[in-house]
This record gives C-alpha cells, sequence and structure tokens, in this order.
C-alpha cells in the first residue's frame, strides 16, 4: 500500500490526457505496474482508489487492473503485472506518435 500511494503521489499530475502525453511512458508504465501490483497483492478496489487523488487517468488504471483476474500463484502474477505495465507503456508511446 505504501509503495502505491507513493507512486501515485509522484504522478497526480497526470489527471487528464494532455497532461498524461507530458509524462514519459516510462513513468506511466511504472505507474501501472505498480497498480497491478498492489492489485495482486490483494489491495482492496475501495483502497486503491481512496489512493487515485481523484486523477482520471489513475482511476482508468485501478478500474482496467481490478477487472482483470487476482492469481493466486507467483509466476501467474508476475505475468499480469507485466502484461499490465506494457500494454499501459503500448497506450501512451502509440498516442504520442500520432
Amino acid at each position: 500500500m505504501k509503495t502505491l500511494i507513493a507512486t501515485l503521489a509522484l504522478m497526480m499530475a497526470l489527471s487528464t490526457p494532455a497532461q498524461a502525453e507530458q509524462a514519459s511512458c516510462e513513468q506511466i508504465a511504472e505507474l501501472a505496474e505498480s497498480i497491478m501490483d498492489a492489485r495482486q497483492s490483494g489491495l482492496s478496489v475501495v483502497d486503491a482508489m481512496g489512493a487515485s487523488g481523484g486523477s482520471a487517468m489513475i482511476e482508468r488504471m485501478i478500474i482496467e487492473a481490478y477487472e482483470s483476474h487476482r492469481y493466486k500463484a507467483e509466476i501467474w502474477q508476475t505475468g499480469e503485472i507485466a502484461d499490465f505495465r506494457d500494454k499501459w507503456f503500448l497506450y501512451c508511446y502509440k498516442s504520442m506518435k500520432q
């Protein structure tokens, strides 16, 4: 939870798509990884949303993370976290190229 809150605090400036484009895709991928890691670790969606600070982009990430399956096996959790991180990196990268 502390890692998620610290990461979210760093990303609070990303509250609109225009602001998100200003951030590096690596930072967005790092945030997505932290959110999915928290989800796979069992953090409740209520607590995750409470740490979002009202950022639309962060709330969207949280919703997508919590719509994904939560795995018990660490190997599956690791894969889910990496896939989610890479998906958000690609969202960012593609939007920067348009």
